[in-house]
């Protein structure tokens, strides 16, 4: 695999490893990849410069391979209330960051693909897992609620009442539940997925690159009727002001049960 960047200190890994291909590695695998403001910034000026590079027909998005991501940093997120959740627009840069992407991208799923860590696949044009991943949106088990369209995606995914079951019980599913359900392409063996998913990717870069385009375009405009983003974010955002919210990331950050107390 040919490293354009190797320093460990970067939160995001960019390699090349088949002609056509870049692949974004998230890096913080002691905070097993949550998603930091940080960490989003570096993810997002990386995806952009493989969006624009001619050289790249298909970008791929992994994790380690053990933890894709285990979702948005919980501590990062703890002293954070409404207006500061609307003001960080983290949210709204990497979905309109993902939605500018014109090449297929596709998601590689090893180990936990939870909370931000599923919206992140889900915004991919294909999601490829291993046989041992889970997926999941524990969000409602802190006192939040997915904000980066994992409502809006899952429930056009699965449907309404399996989403429910995820989003509501908030307990991630096995891959091969996910299969069945289709929130995954095809599932590979644990350990291969990356090399799988890297043959998949150099296959697609041969293709036209206006096809390709094109056909994703058209595919998503699909996808996206009926779909109300904002109307999601804005329920994420008032989550934030809420007592669940304090006490849920408190339990969360303290390691016990939380005590809900809403009126």
């Amino acid at each position: 695999m040919a490293a354009i960047q190797e320093s460990n200190d970067e939160l995001v890994l960019v390699s090349s490893p088949a002609s056509g291909v870049r692949v974004l590695a998230l890096n913080r695998p002691a905070k097993r990849n949550a998603l930091s403001c940080a960490l989003i910034s570096e993810f997002l000026h990386k995806l952009s410069n493989a969006a624009l590079d001619p050289a790249v027909g298909a970008i791929i998005i992994t994790g380690s391979d053990t933890c894709f991501s285990a979702g948005a940093d919980i501590k990062e997120i703890s002293a954070m209330n409404s207006e500061g959740a609307r003001k960080c627009r983290y949210l709204e840069d990497l979905c309109s960051g993902m939605a500018a992407v014109r090449k297929p991208v596709i998601a590689a799923l090893e180990g936990l693909a939870l909370g931000g860590g599923l919206e992140l696949a889900l915004m991919c044009d294909l999601i490829f897992a291993g046989d041992d991943c889970r997926l999941g949106l524990p969000e409602v088990t802190i006192g939040l609620i997915p904000g980066a369209g994992g409502t809006q995606r899952l429930t056009q995914a699965l449907g309404k009442y399996r989403a429910m079951q995820m989003i509501l019980l908030g307990k991630p599913i096995s891959a091969n539940e996910a299969l069945l359900a289709g929130l995954v392409a095809e599932i590979f063996e644990a350990r291969a997925v990356l090399d799988k998913v890297i043959a998949i990717a150099a296959n697609l870069a041969q293709s036209s690159p206006s096809a390709l385009s094109l056909a994703k375009e058209a595919v998503c405009r699909a996808d996206d009727k009926g779909r109300d983003d904002e109307f999601e974010r804005s329920l994420y955002y008032f989550a934030f002001g809420t007592a669940d919210k304090r006490e849920g990331v408190a339990a969360f950050l303290e390691k016990r049960k939380a005590q809900w107390n809403s009126s």
